[in-house]
This record gives C-alpha cells, sequence and structure tokens, in this order.
C-alpha cells in the first residue's frame, strides 16, 4: 500500500438514560466535542482514562436499545385513529356523539398500551377498545383496512427518520467544512489504488466528502417528498364506498399529499426500499472516510491520530490504540446493505399487493446509521492532523512527478508523452539510488531523456526546482474545484450557502409537521368538547 523505499522506511452509566434521550444528547454533544474536549490527546496510546466521547458511546448503547417496528410505529397508529374518527364524524358517516365516545376511549387504551406491548397491534387494541366502550368501538375502522392503515403510520414513521438522518447529516458536513477550513493549507498527498499520487491538501479532500454529503442530504429531501404522501382511504386495495374525505385526514396527519391509486396505497414500497438504498449510499461513502482515516493512523503512515476518546485499547497489549469507532461504524455500514438486500428479496418473492412477506427497514438499521454518523462527525472533529509527516511525504515520495513531466514539456517543447517516459526513467533511476523525489537533479532529468530521446532536454534548474514543491503544485491548481487554497475557500463559502439551505429545508418540514400536529389536536377537541 506503499509506494516508494522512502515512505517503507518509516516502518519501525449511561444506561440507565433512555435511548431516545441520549441520541439527542450525543448528537448535541459530539458537534463541540472536537473543539472543546478538555484533555485533546494525540498520543499513539490507545483510552485508558479517557472516557468514551458521546458520539462514541452511541455505537455501543443503539442496538441493545432499539425498538421493534409496531413499537416504534405505535405512538404514530394513535394519531391516525384519532384523524380518522374525526373525518367520519365531520362527513356524517358516525355520529359525533359517537365519536366523542371512541376518542374519550383511545386515550384510556393509549394509556394501557404505553405499559402493555400486547396492545401495540391493532386487533388486540381495537378490542380493549371494545371491552372499554362497547360496540360503538367497531365504527372507528369504518372504511378502513389494516392495510392502508399499516402503510400510513409507516410512511409517518419513517419521515420523521429521514428528517433525523438529514438532521445528523447536517452536523457530519458542518464538522466535515470547519475541519477543511482549518486545513485549507495542509498539504498532503491524495491516493489512487492505494498509491501516493499528487499533492493536494486535507481541505481539498474533506470537500469532497462534503459534495458526496450533499448529494447524500438532496437524496434524503427528495425521497421526503415521496414518503410523505397519505395512503390512509385505500382500505384493503380497491378503496371503500363510504364518502371518505382523504384530503382532511392527510392534512391532520402533515402529509403534503396522497397516494392516488387505492392500490398503490397498499402494495407500493418503493419508497422504504429508497431509503433502505439511500443509507447503504450515503454509508459506503461513510465506510470509505474511515477506512481513510484508519490507514492515516496506522503506525506506518502515522499521517493523523485519531482523539483517545473515540480509541479502544488492546485488553492484553498495552501499546495499542485500537480504532474502535472506525471499525464498529465500517460494521454498520456492512449491515446498511443487508438490510436493502433484504428489502429487496422480499419483493421479487410477491406480486404486487399487499403482503406482510415484504420486509420493512427496522428501526434498529436506523438507529445504528445515526449512531454511525454522530461517531463520525466526533472523529472529523478531534482528529488529531500530522501537517509535518504529511507534507514531508508529498516532497519526498514522488507525488510531485505530474508537475515536473509538465515543467520538462513548457522548457523544452517535446509532446508529453516523451515527457512521461523521461520522468518515468528518473524516478527510476532516484529508487535504485535511494534518493527521495526532492532530490532530483537536472542532471538526472538529462540523462534520462538521452535515453529516451537521444538527445538532452532544455530545462532548468528553477523548472525543476518549482516542479518538485509541493507546495507549488497544490498552488498552480486554482481552478474550479482544484486544491490550491483559493479555490477550497470558494467551495467552502458555497457550501456554507448550502448548509443554511439544508437547514432551512429541514425546518420547514419539522414545522410542518408540528403544525399538523396542533391541527389534529384542535380537531380533536371540537368533537370532543374539551377545547
Amino acid at each position: 500500500m506503499v509506494s516508494s523505499p522512502v515512505l517503507n522506511s518509516k516502518r519501525k452509566s449511561m444506561n440507565r438514560t433512555p435511548f431516545a434521550l441520549r441520541l439527542v444528547t450525543a448528537a448535541v454533544l459530539c458537534l463541540s466535542w472536537g473543539a472543546h474536549a478538555q484533555t485533546p490527546d494525540a498520543s499513539r496510546i490507545g483510552r485508558t482514562s479517557v472516557p468514551k466521547a458521546p458520539g462514541f458511546q452511541a455505537l455501543y448503547d443503539f442496538d441493545a436499545a432499539a425498538k421493534t417496528l409496531p413499537d416504534a410505529t405505535f405512538p404514530y397508529e394513535v394519531r391516525v385513529h384519532r384523524a380518522h374518527v374525526v373525518m367520519l364524524a365531520e362527513k356524517g358517516i358516525i355520529s359525533r356523539d359517537d365519536a366523542r365516545k371512541i376518542l374519550t376511549g383511545l386515550d384510556t387504551i393509549d394509556a394501557r398500551a404505553a405499559k402493555d406491548p400486547a396492545l401495540r397491534t391493532y386487533l388486540p387494541y381495537e378490542a380493549a377498545l371494545v371491552k372499554e366502550i362497547g360496540s360503538v368501538a367497531g365504527r372507528m375502522h369504518t372504511g378502513r383496512s389494516r392495510n392502508d392503515l399499516a402503510n400510513t403510520v409507516n410512511r409517518m414513521f419513517y419521515r420523521d427518520q429521514i428528517n433525523r438522518t438529514v438532521a445528523a447529516l447536517i452536523a457530519l458536513r458542518t464538522a466535515v467544512i470547519d475541519k477543511a477550513e482549518d486545513n485549507m493549507d495542509t498539504v498532503m498527498v491524495v491516493y489512487t489504488h492505494r498509491k501516493e499520487a499528487q499533492p493536494i491538501t486535507l481541505g481539498h479532500y474533506l470537500m469532497a466528502l462534503s459534495e458526496a454529503l450533499k448529494k447524500d442530504i438532496d437524496r434524503y429531501e427528495e425521497l421526503y417528498v415521496r414518503m410523505n404522501q397519505s395512503p390512509l382511504g385505500a382500505a384493503a386495495s380497491a378503496g371503500t364506498g363510504w364518502p371518505l374525505d382523504r384530503e382532511r385526514t392527510a392534512s391532520l396527519l402533515g402529509f403534503d399529499s396522497l397516494v392516488v391509486d387505492t392500490i398503490e396505497g397498499t402494495a407500493g414500497w418503493d419508497h422504504i426500499t429508497e431509503f433502505a438504498a439511500d443509507n447503504a449510499i450515503y454509508l459506503s461513502d461513510l465506510g470509505r472516510l474511515g477506512s481513510e482515516f484508519q490507514l492515516w493512523t496506522t503506525d506506518e503512515y502515522r499521517l493523523a491520530e485519531l482523539d483517545s476518546a473515540y480509541a479502544g485499547i488492546s485488553s492484553i497489549m498495552p501499546q495499542k490504540k485500537n480504532p474502535d469507532s472506525i471499525e464498529r461504524t465500517r460494521a454498520i455500514v456492512a449491515n446498511s446493505v443487508g438490510a436493502l438486500t433484504s428489502i429487496l428479496v422480499s419483493l421479487d418473492g410477491i406480486e404486487y399487493q399487499h403482503s406482510v412477506a415484504r420486509v420493512a427497514l427496522e428501526p434498529r438499521s436506523i438507529d445504528g446509521m445515526i449512531a454511525a454518523t454522530q461517531a463520525m462527525t466526533g472523529v472529523v472533529q478531534s482528529l488529531h492532523v500530522n501537517k509535518a509527516q504529511m507534507l514531508r511525504d508529498a516532497a519526498k515520495n514522488y507525488s510531485t512527478m505530474t508537475d515536473l513531466a509538465d515543467a520538462i514539456v513548457r522548457d523544452s517543447g517535446i509532446d508529453f508523452r516523451d515527457a512521461h517516459e523521461i520522468v518515468a526513467k528518473v524516478v527510476d533511476s532516484a529508487i535504485q539510488a535511494n534518493l527521495s523525489a526532492d532530490q532530483i537533479t537536472v542532471d538526472m532529468i538529462r540523462r534520462a531523456a538521452e535515453q529516451q530521446l537521444g538527445h538532452a532536454v532544455r530545462i532548468s534548474e528553477a523548472s525543476v526546482r518549482d516542479a518538485l514543491d509541493p507546495v507549488r503544485n497544490v498552488a498552480r491548481r486554482d481552478g474550479i474545484g482544484g486544491p490550491a487554497p483559493a479555490s477550497v475557500k470558494r467551495m467552502i463559502a458555497q457550501a456554507r450557502k448550502e448548509l443554511d439551505q439544508e437547514q432551512a429545508h429541514l425546518t420547514q418540514r419539522t414545522a410542518a409537521l408540528a403544525s399538523a400536529g396542533k391541527r389534529l389536536d384542535v380537531a380533536v377537541a371540537g368533537v370532543t368538547g374539551t377545547h
């Protein structure tokens, strides 16, 4: 994985706190951990007395605290019952007196269900309601099926998870951009095929990740539009003869539009598949970043060090500093692919109709993704960068050879392919002589040219020294998207504008849902007379 003998020569507590609250706490704390940790630790020794950072701890907590999908969606089902009963009363399909009895009874059964998980599925829930208020409870299900009910509550749950995901990605992208701004002048080598390629800056590298995260956020925002469509009223698949007001229930539940066709309302599953696909795509980028950081922090590379709050230590080897947060994140990445595969296979095995054979996207998978995002946000913020080592590698390990070939073309007028071959011979002779890139001389270039072309080429000492300077290499690349500090600064400015827009979209969506919640409360109070 290393590219030259020169580089080769370098080788010598929270348990009782509700999980949802812990996730929120971790999200807030990891935003400031890197900048405000009291004892940042860049040593090569693993975490001993330093406690885990909140974002790192979430990687340990999410799995044990994960809810089942019925438990996670139950609060949404409660709201659907109320919206449907309100609509039935408003349309005169049931009497207001019956609606009032049902809505009052729902409060009692909801309180029981909070303590009894067996009541968090529809038929036991309805049976408990019948027992509580009598047969009038059966009117609640008029014009409705468990099919459209389940699809509605799933969409409500998943849309909230999309917003939760976007919030986590905004925090991660903010951390990436902040780190990039701190490292616009940090010259390093970009790798291709795990081999050193050309000089860039760390800021340039991180802004590439920022651009990838923008695409991830865009995908989730596009998915939200498709997710936030109400299938309620589709009933079992053929709709109903009752004159339901589907737009009214959609409004009370915060949906922006309807799934129009009643078959699609119960058979459609692509919105869930798309969520799993978006997760897998996003997490693949996160895993690649983790892989890169893990390489950079090895004892051989030493380009960076994990903060000890995001690292582990061997139980037997006291010198070890294990990248535990990164490896646990990469395991979550792998699991996301499994979740997507399961959903796709389940759909391939059934027809285009409602079926419980379809695999859902489980809360555990989403919780894992959020935990991984929070962990990597903290890793980025607190990463200790070895700027001197990065610059040394860029100067010594032949990453400047493309600019040397360009310099030969400019000074001598020969074509690039001949210059490419000349520099290849120069590198070969330098390696054999155990010379680093910054020790290449004009005479070496002239001798290589005579071997390749039969004659020497014209190039000045100043041109050679300029070409071999990685800082000058970077400065020359100041076009759109290039690594020069001026170019990276422009990218950062644009990215911060995008962040503001992303946050505004998220705020608008969550405000719309909160407003719908208030509308439902007012509507229920209007029927029960409790306003």
